[in-house]
């Protein structure tokens, strides 16, 4: 991890990287104002660090990557390196750097610190490299630009996104460089911050202007950020155009749907510009550009998505716990990162749905088929990845084996699909056939045990190219040769310990001690003294040195030639590799829902038309899990002819958010192709699952509870259609009591009389029981209690000072929460039972019975219905904790001995009564 906390959201003018005031810049400016006092590589460093800007400047200098001025400064405090200088003058330069092998994990500190980080390498080698070694900028590494395993999350896809707005609409350009996914949305600006929420994208671009930035900020308030503002010339119509007809070599976009530059294109013209830019080289393998259409997927807004737990939970923001880590049975990384996009857009098309279902149920059925695949996919690497590094010619030797050695895998998993599969699976294996000539090119031209290095040799198989074979040939006579050397000098001399060695330094040389010095021969010439020897070399020894150590260049750079042309050679099938990748990653989902299928008893639910929701024994899929064979399955049927809208009620901690989270989730799963924890489920797709819960991350950023609680019912009230699922828990529990109780009263009304659509309201206020009598539609459920011990003392009467029984917190006067949701209405709230299971001291609750009392009884007096809407003749009441004047009236009349007062002292009474309490 870093050693300095990223910022959420890094805008150009907050970039860490711009120390503008520091002494380390003024000593750049100092170098660059005259040149002449820096050395050629200095210079060469100067000019490559204001192409760079703001970006911190890895160097490579032989076996480290050096940085300067205040790059080093930086470096120095964020990776916990040395920081040094490079000279001793009156204003040495300011120097630190890593070793290259380390270069990896020093780069993931600084990206995710949040700084951008440009490397610029040695083009050519120190050894025949002739004055100032040639040196460029090969890639600027920034948040969401990674494409190395090592800088990536294994199984979380990493995005790139793209802004454009233009009057109310904004459109959105979505790529990720190491998966080769490129698309286009367009929206509003609150449905594109609900969707960039969905996509995470490590890093936005966005161009100078105000509506661009305040988009990407609100993202930044839900996940960790990077962004870069880019000139706005980039997003125009007339420059994205230009790079996108460049990008995909074409005259027009009509051929990929797009018959004008809208938004949309202008946000995916700039992009293209900007990862061109970042990784020095064209970016072929985003081959196609698709637009994703809102239509097609449901709808869910940041608010559910954070609230649903989808991908991470709310108490802890980690993976684990949430729904995608419970469902994924993946045995690949790409599978995993496909489910997790799956589940982030679950589909609206019946027959779509229906058709992953088949696949499910087929390989659920058919267990060999299923074992065969898992068996063979759990060999396979991340092509999808390994694709993206090849085109962007930045694959290793090991990545091309890795490669071969899953394309040999395809034979065998498109044989256990079979030959009459569903058509899912079948069209998944078709996209595995026609690879026989690339795996013959890569299983015969690199050797399995390659190095990840390019230079060093050791990469192509033998036999594969003659000419190298030769020189290989070479080099291994030369080992005979040097071995046969060394026993002809021995016999010669007489000097049984004579050696024959070599170093990089000085090459080749014979070794002798200095006791044998007196024993060697004219011809041998000193080449280095060591500390217990001399080495000498001879004319046949430099001659051998020469045609070995040239068979030997020579034939690595051979080597580095075929292997980039075997890496051409495969680039140009990238289009058909990610297609490759994307079939194994469907197969592997549809092979782990089976799995999970079987291992937690899912069915298969049935999709129909209409608005329809029926779940038979569901259960929770993550509590599923956890409490295992403890949870308590429930049933939520909702739509014709049933209720449209459950009023749910029951005590707190009874179950009550669990069970209308759960038949969300549950549609979510059916919507993304899974099956479902439950006995039977028959439902109806729906358009949008909006989830009013939670507002504690909002109340952190300055927002009160009740607030937050009504900027979300108003989302749901304006953009829930009749085709959509809503869950409200607890709405209205931000303000004081009739307050909260006539909103959720209202709120409730209209979900089932105006929007119609499918609802489950979860709440404290027994008094919504009532609608069910006035509102067509609504059904009252509530989450059976069984009482243990209330029946001798009234539920409302507090325990005697000194009950040990209470104080030990013994079954007497308690509640089981049984977590069955059974029809009724909840007639009690057990609050103050739920209050004494947690603790609370028992003179307080005592003191809370005896108030609950007081309030009960004067509702009691003072209860009236709610209004049916439009009816305005009846009051409402609002209950106190102060006595009521009407209630000292009654007591004091109560008291009275009529028989004992004169006519006087009877009107100086009322005249006292009037007095004290008014008119």
């Amino acid at each position: 991890m870093s050693t300095e906390p990223a910022n959420p959201l890094l805008l150009d003018a907050d970039r860490p990287g711009l120390r503008s005031a520091d002494s380390a810049v003024r000593l750049l400016a100092t170098a660059d104002a005259d040149p002449n006092k820096l050395t050629p590589a200095m210079r060469q460093y100067v000019d490559q660090k204001k192409a760079v800007g703001d970006a911190v400047l890895l160097f490579r200098m032989g076996d480290f990557y050096e940085t300067f001025f205040e790059d080093a400064a930086l470096c120095a405090r964020v990776l916990g390196i040395a920081l040094t200088t490079r000279d001793r003058s009156e204003n040495p330069v300011p120097m630190a750097g890593i070793p290259h092998h380390a270069l990896e994990s020093y780069l993931l500190k600084l990206v995710q610190a949040g700084y951008r980080v440009a490397i610029s390498e040695q083009l050519e080698d120190a050894r025949s490299s002739k004055g100032l070694i040639r040196r460029d900028i090969t890639r600027i590494v920034t948040p969401g630009t990674l494409t190395d395993d090592t800088l990536l999350s294994r199984t979380r896809s990493n995005a790139i996104a793209a802004l454009c707005v233009q009057g109310e609409e904004v459109g959105v350009a979505v790529a990720e460089l190491s998966g080769g996914i490129f698309e286009v949305l367009t929206a509003n600006r609150q449905v594109t911050v609900d969707e960039l929420v969905r996509i995470a994208p490590a890093e936005i671009l966005t161009d100078e202007s105000g509506p661009a930035a305040e988009i990407a900020r609100q993202v930044s308030q839900h996940l960790p950020l990077s962004c870069t503002r880019r000139p706005p010339h980039e997003f125009t119509r007339h420059n994205a155009e230009r790079t996108l007809h460049e990008h995909f070599g074409v005259t027009t976009m009509s051929g990929f749907g797009f018959d004008d530059i809208g938004s949309a294109l202008c946000a995916a013209g700039a992009l293209v510009r900007y990862l061109r830019e970042t990784q020095r080289s064209a970016v072929t393998h985003l081959t196609t550009l698709t637009r994703r259409n809102s239509a097609d997927y449901v709808q869910l807004d940041r608010n559910t998505w954070r609230a649903l737990e989808i991908d991470r939970t709310l108490r802890t923001g980690s993976h684990e716990g949430s729904l995608l880590e419970s469902v994924d049975r993946t045995v690949t990384a790409m599978g995993a990162r496909r489910l997790g996009r799956w589940l982030a857009f679950p589909l609206r098309d019946l027959a779509a749905i229906t058709a992953r279902h088949d696949g499910v149920g087929y390989l659920r059925d058919e267990d060999a088929v299923r074992r065969r695949i898992r068996d063979a996919l759990r060999g396979c690497a991340d092509i999808e990845r390994i694709a993206a590094r090849i085109s962007l010619v930045r694959a290793t030797p090991r990545d091309l084996v890795a490669l071969g050695r899953t394309l040999t895998t395809a034979p065998a998993i498109v044989e256990a699909v079979g030959t009459h599969p569903p058509h899912i699976l079948g069209d998944a294996a078709g996209r595995l056939r026609g690879f026989a000539g690339l795996t013959e090119l890569l299983v015969k031209s690199i050797r399995d045990d390659a190095p990840i290095g390019l230079r060093e040799g050791g990469i192509i198989a033998e036999g594969f190219h003659p000419e190298l074979d030769r020189l290989r040939a070479m080099a291994s006579e030369g080992q005979s040769w040097l071995a046969e050397y060394q026993r002809r000098l021995i016999e010669e001399t007489g000097i049984d310990r004579l050696k024959v060695g070599f170093n990089q330094v000085f090459g080749y040389y014979i070794e002798i001690s200095h006791a044998q010095k007196g024993r060697i021969p004219a011809n041998f010439v000193r080449r280095q003294t060591v500390k217990n020897a001399e080495r000498y070399i001879t004319e046949e020894l430099k001659r051998f040195e020469d045609d070995i150590l040239t068979a030997r260049d020579r034939a690595n750079e051979l080597e580095f030639q075929l292997f980039e042309e075997v890496r051409r050679d495969v680039a140009a099938e990238t289009g058909r590799l990610l297609q490759f990748a994307e079939a194994l990653a469907e197969l592997d989902i549809l092979c782990g829902l089976a799995e999970l299928a079987v291992e937690r008893r899912y069915v298969r639910p049935r999709v129909i038309e209409g608005h329809r929701l029926d779940i038979r024994d569901g259960r929770h899929p993550v509590l599923d899990q956890t409490l295992d064979d403890r949870f308590v399955p429930n049933d939520v049927v909702l739509g014709e002819p049933d209720a449209r809208l459950i009023v749910l009620t029951g005590p707190n901690m009874a179950g009550k958010s669990t069970y209308i989270r759960q038949a969300a989730l549950l549609v979510l799963l059916a919507q993304s192709g899974s099956f479902v924890p439950a006995s039977a489920m028959t439902f109806s797709p729906v358009d949008r699952v909006f989830a009013r819960v939670g507002a504690s991350d909002e109340i952190l950023r300055g927002h009160s509870t009740f607030m937050i609680e009504m900027i979300e019912a108003a989302n749901i009230l304006r953009n829930a259609t009749p085709r959509s699922l809503v869950i409200l828990d607890e709405i209205g529990r931000g303000t004081s009591t009739f307050d909260g109780l006539s909103l959720a009263w209202a709120i409730t009304e209209h979900l089932a009389k105006q929007t119609r659509c499918l609802t489950l309201v979860a709440t404290h206020y027994h008094e919504m029981t009532e609608l069910a009598e006035l509102v067509p539609g609504i059904r009252n459920f509530r989450v059976a209690v069984q009482e243990v011990g209330l029946t001798t003392r009234s539920s409302s009467s507090p325990p005697a000072a000194g009950d040990e029984s209470d104080e030990r917190g013994s079954d007497a006067g308690s509640i089981v929460f049984l977590h069955r949701i059974v029809e009724g209405g909840a007639d009690k709230s057990y609050g103050v039972h739920v209050a004494r299971l947690a603790g609370v001291p028992m003179p307080v609750i005592r003191r809370s019975i005896e108030i609950l009392d007081e309030l009960q009884r004067g509702f009691e007096r003072k209860s009236t219905h709610p209004r049916r809407a439009g009816d305005r003749s009846l009051p409402s009441a609002q209950l106190s904790l102060f006595p009521d004047p009407a209630d000292e009236v009654l007591r004091v009349l109560k008291e009275l001995r009529p028989d004992e007062l004169t006519p006087l002292d009877a009107l100086k009474l009322l005249s006292e009564l009037k007095a004290r309490f008014g008119a």
